[in-house]
This record gives structure tokens, sequence and C-alpha cells, in this order.
């Protein structure tokens, strides 16, 4: 406890409208306004270029002084650098010359007369749910620990000031940013205990190794005393290192294990997997104790020991019920129920974050849960953010983990993880171009009592979206029990078409438009309507060498460029895609150009040209709608029967275009291209 006298000793400054209460008691300090509801609470107010300056603020975050209730009395002293006008209430301000170097200086002079423990808790993954399992199990002891999973810099100073309180315990998690090479706060927290919960690819936007990273890491034991404690888990990467580096400031270092490592500090004597859960046997201070945690990942299993051996330095005991009852995280592996109208499904939702090794963890986890599900086995992944120029290396490192999981499908968004679909085999592994065409896939996925991982960073992905949205999707959708194969589901489901008069363009029948769907890409449309737009000159061709050449297709073949084009309006062949694409656009980049332009101008989705060719491929999902057709059709009906009258798109299931004397047909998905014939005739097309 301090008074504003005090305060304004430790950090200096002037004080005004301090009338009578300059000897006014403070026992709490913020620095989010909207946290101040007390006389006996100091705000540390923000200084706009300040606060950007020195502890990396946001740039357009508001002054702290506009923040103030000018009306609200429940403030017990302003630290600020410019005085605030216009307060209903006299209440002291402390005016600073630097707010930053009067919070830090507060901050320190604080944790300095604190002499209850305080654990610093670091790593990769790990150190938001190994910060709340320790809370959970020190839950009968006043203790100080962040707000939320803030643990930048200044979250550690300001955790130091709240150590004013004076709580049994304080269970900080700290972040890279806090004990970087700017400035190591370690120094300043002097924790008595410092635990690094695991070290992996992640900040590669920043940092160039693994190597570096662990590095930094270490710097959290700058702030030990001679006498304090190193827990280290002795499962992850550079582990020797680390604790090599703890050793340069305590003797005590200690380490944890779920491997077979003999001379680990705390490791499990056994662990059983169960339904949404895992139970664990434990070796505590000589005694042989049970424990269950209500999730079911090996990384939980290593940080309930992290917490547990945080408990045995602290003398506290183990409360086997505060376990049972720990909730992470609600994105930390949630396993989720869903009714949907025909069955039942269920979710495992892990999108909190995700770094190399929490990835390769929430997979495994997966696994351990598949044999308790009769439906299919499914693996939904966005991206691991954050990962710079390593990151299509280390999204590789993905493959041998996905290739040996027990996963019926695999579900795979964003252009990171296109290469480790590519590189799978014998898996049913799919990448989606978009969240939107992922989701209606799941649909038919989820069946009777099937379980799905959907795992992925919180930002730089769509695929939170994903997991956000599935489950009102479910719970609306119905199944079919005889569903066996996903795409002749999707082509059935997405059998459509629209019947248009050649003279007034209109609309006279339509079917199942609005949920049109394809498997197929419209790949060799969109060349041959470049090259209607270009006006290509009917040039003679020496076929080159395609990696989809055969007998009739071989490399030197003579072909003519209207021959090409005949054959995109019939189904081509993917070496004679290759040819006209090559022929127009030289390369990639020129050709994603045009079809960007052609997905904009006609608002299209990206998922019209997946692959080159346009062909149905399980690896590569694209899809178009009968609407997106009719876009085109409206800009193209003459061009698109220069050479046939009909424009035909896909091979086993067909999408396109056939015109009659008086009216067109434009069609998705359907099984017999005569069918569309038949409807064209019967509707008078002729």
């Amino acid at each position: 406890m301090l008074t504003i006298k005090d305060i304004s000793n430790i950090i200096g400054g002037t004080l005004y409208d301090i009338e009578n209460n300059i000897d006014r008691e403070i026992n709490d300090f913020e620095t989010i306004y909207g946290f101040v509801k007390s006389k006996h609470t100091a705000y540390f107010s923000p200084k706009k270029d300040t606060w950007w300056r020195e502890l990396g603020r946001s740039k357009n975050a508001p002054e702290g002084n506009d923040l103030i209730d000018k009306s609200n009395p429940n403030v017990g002293l302003i630290i600020t650098e410019t005085y605030v006008e216009g307060l209903e209430y006299k209440i002291p301000q402390l005016i600073v010359q630097d707010s930053i170097k009067a919070f830090k200086t507060l901050a320190i002079y604080i944790r300095n007369q604190y002499k209850n423990p305080v654990i610093a808790i670091t790593g990769s993954m790990g150190k938001s749910s190994t910060r709340m399992l320790t809370a959970s199990l020190l839950k009968d002891y006043p203790i100080q620990e962040n707000r939320g999973n803030n643990n930048i810099r200044a979250a550690i100073y300001a955790n130091m000031l709240k150590l004013i309180k004076n709580p049994y315990f304080a269970v900080i998690e700290t972040s890279l940013n806090a004990i970087n090479h700017r400035e190591n706060t370690s120094l300043y927290l002097k924790p008595d205990i410092a635990v690094i919960t695991g070290i992996g690819a992640a900040h590669f936007s920043t940092f160039n190794s693994i190597k570096e990273i662990a590095e930094l890491k270490a710097r959290i034991f700058a702030g030990l005393s001679e006498n304090g404690v190193a827990i280290i888990n002795g499962d992850t990467m550079f582990a020797d290192y680390l604790i090599d580096q703890a050793h340069q400031y305590t003797q005590n270092v200690q380490t944890y294990s779920i491997g077979n490592s003999l001379d680990s500090t705390l490791k499990p004597a056994q662990i059983t997997y169960l339904k949404g859960a895992i139970k664990i046997e434990i070796e505590v201070n000589g005694e042989r104790c049970n424990y269950q945690i209500n999730t079911f990942s090996d990384g939980m299993i290593s940080n309930t020991l992290a917490a547990i051996l945080i408990l045995k330095n602290l003398n506290i005991p183990v409360k086997a019920e505060y376990l049972y009852n720990f909730e992470p995280f609600s994105k930390i592996l949630k396993m989720k129920e869903i009714q949907t109208p025909t069955h039942k499904t269920t979710l495992i939702d892990d999108t909190h974050n995700a770094s190399l090794p929490a990835m390769i963890n929430a997979i495994k986890a997966f696994d351990t849960q598949t044999e308790f599900f009769k439906g299919n086995k499914i693996i939904a992944l966005g991206k691991i953010n954050d990962l710079g120029h390593k990151s299509r290396d280390t999204h590789q490192e993905l493959i041998p983990y996905l290739s040996n999981s027990n996963a019926d499908y695999i579900l795979c968004l964003d252009d990171d993880l296109r290469p480790v679909v590519n590189k799978i085999k014998n898996k049913h592994i799919t990448y989606y171009p978009n969240k939107e065409l992922m989701i209606n896939d799941l649909k038919y996925l989820c069946n009777e009592d099937s379980v799905v991982l959907l795992k992925s960073s919180s930002g730089g992905t769509q695929f939170p979206e994903v997991a956000k949205t599935l489950p009102n999707i479910l719970a609306k959708t119905k199944l079919e029990a005889n569903f066996k194969d996903l795409f002749s589901a999707i082509s059935n489901n997405g059998k459509s078409y629209i019947i248009v008069n050649n003279d007034t363009n209109e609309i006279e029948e339509q079917f199942n438009v609005e949920n049109s769907m394809t498997i197929e890409g419209m790949g060799p449309l969109v060349y041959y309507m470049n090259a209607i737009d270009v006006q290509v000159p009917n040039e003679e061709l020496q076929l080159k060498e395609w990696v989809t050449n055969n007998s009739n297709f071989f490399t030197g073949k003579t072909i003519n460029v209207y021959e090409l084009l005949t054959s995109m309006s019939k189904g081509p062949h993917p070496s004679e895609s290759y040819e006209l694409a090559d022929y127009l656009f030289k390369n990639f980049a020129n050709r994603k150009k045009y079809t960007n332009s052609i997905i904009a101008n006609y608002n299209l989705s990206d998922s019209i040209a997946t692959n080159l060719t346009g062909r149905f491929r399980v690896k590569e999902r694209q899809s178009f709608t009968v609407s997106d057709l009719l876009s085109i059709y409206n800009d193209y009906k003459y061009d698109l029967f220069k050479f046939n009258n009909a424009f035909i798109i896909g091979l086993k299931y067909k999408s396109g275009f056939i015109r009659g004397f008086n009216k067109t047909i434009i069609f998705t998905s359907f099984n017999d291209i005569n069918e569309a014939k038949n409807l064209l005739n019967d509707n008078g097309g002729n």
C-alpha cells in the first residue's frame, strides 16, 4: 500500500488538486480506464506517442486522457503528462515529464517490496494454458495473473504494479516481446520460478531460426536469483541448451517430460486416453497420485506436469478436483457434440492459436480420440501464421504426421498448405481455395458419429470463420443415410439448369439454381474467352512436352489454334489445355492476372480455376455455379458457339452451354449430356 505522497516521492512530478488527499491510500493501478472503479485506484494515463515509441502501444490507440469520464468521482489519482481539464470532481493529478519512465520506476519499486513468490512462464506454445492451470490449482489463495493473455512488456509492468495488493502468489505469462533484445523485463520481474513450456517454429516473420527463438526465451532465466528455480520442458527442442542457460543463473534446474527421459524431475508413471479426457498417474513427494484432465492432448499433459511441478516447488498440495474441473480457453481442443436434423457429429475446435508443435500436438490428440467414433474421422486445417519466409518449409514438417494420422479425410485451407497436400500420398486430402467451399464439403463429411478436428492460427487465415460458422450450419443440415462418396453427392445435389430465350435473353425456366455446384473448374472456358478477347489467329503449333502427353497427344504433334479452341468446347485433353494456356499467356503470372480479372469482372469465386486444366482432382477442390455461367453467357453468347453449338466442361459430370434454335440451356453437374439436350428440346429449343 502506498499513499499519493509516497507515489509522488518515488516517481517525481508535480501534484495538482491534491487538497487534503495527500495521504490517500492507493492499492491498485490501471492503464485501462474502464477498469478504474475506486478512489483507491490510480490511473496511469497512456500518452499516445510516448507509449507507442517506448512500449509498442498501437499508433491508432487514443490518448489516455481522452478516455477519462470527466463526471466520474471514483478515481484515486491520475498520473499523466498533461493536466486533465474540466473534471467535475477534484481528482488528484500527478503530472510527470515522462509517463513511461514513471510507469516503470513505480512498477520496479513495488516489485522490490513484494516478498511472496513470483512465477514467470514463457514458451512458443503452452504458456497460457500452463499459467491458467497453475492459477486454477492455486485458487484457494489470492493470486495475481495476466488479464486474458496480455503478455507483452506493458502488461508485465502493469502486473508488477498490481503486486501492491500483496497477493500470495503472482503467476505471470511472458511473451517474446517482454524478454527480447529491446528489453528483458525478467530482470525487473525477478521471478522466483521461471518456466519454459516449449520451443517451436513461430515468429519467423521476425526471427531467422528456432535456435534464435530458444536464445530469446532463455533470457527469462536472467531474472532468477541464485535460489531461484528454473523449470523446463524436457521434451522440447533445444532442451539441453535451455538447461545449460538456466545453470548460468541457478543450480536448481528441473525438467518435466511425458517421454521416457530417466533424469526428468517429474514424469507420469502412466497415461490413459479416454473419450475427451486423459488420466495421468504421477508420483509426487513419494506418493502415487491419479489426476484426470478433461482435455486429451499431449500438450495439455505437458502443461499439467509443469503446473504440478510449480506447486511442488511452492510446497502446495495439488487438488485433483481442481484439475478435473479445469477448463482451458474455449478454442483449445474443445470437444462439442452437434445434433443435426438427422444425426450427431462432434467438432474439436483448436483455433485458439497455432505453432508447429501445437499443430502436431493437435493431430496426435485427434488420433487418440478416433477409436471412440464410428463415423468419418476428419482433419480440417488452416495455416500456421507468422512464419514469414520459413512458412513453406515449416508447413512441410506436417507431412509425416498427416500421412500417419487416423483421418479418413484431410481438408486444407490457405496457400501455405497447398504444397503439403500435393506431397501426401494414400490419403483423401484436398486443398481448398476458400472457406465457403470447405464448409460446404464438411456438411457432407460430418456424418453419423463423425469427429472433426478444426485447427489453425487465430489470425492471418479465414479458417477460424470455418470453426465459428460450421456448428450452426451443421445444426440445419440433413444428410442422406446412404451417402458414400463426397464428390458424387456434391455433384448430384449441385445439378442445376437455366433455360434462356435466344431472342429476348429472358430466363424461361430454371432448376436448383440456389444449390448449383460443380467439382470441376472452368479453366478451358477462361482460356477460350481470352482467345476471343484478343482475336487470336489460327497459327500452327507444335505440341510441347507436357506431363499428360500420350500416344494421341505427343510431343511435337502438329496442331493449330482453332483446333485447340474447338477442343476447349468439347472437354479438352489436359495437354491441349496446357498448350493453349502456354500459347496465350506465356507465363503463370499473365494467366493468373487474366483469370483474376475474369473473377473480378463477373464477381466469381476464386474456386473457378484452382488448377490450370479445370479437370476434377481430389487434391484440388474447385467449383462454379450455373449463375456464374449465366453471367459469362450474357457477354459471350455468340462467341461461345463459334466452333460448336455447345460448350461442355467436365468429364464425369457435365456442365456448360447448349444452344438450340430458339433457346439455350446453361447447366451444371449433369451425369448425361443427353439429359440436358432433351430438356432443351422439350422446351422448344430444337
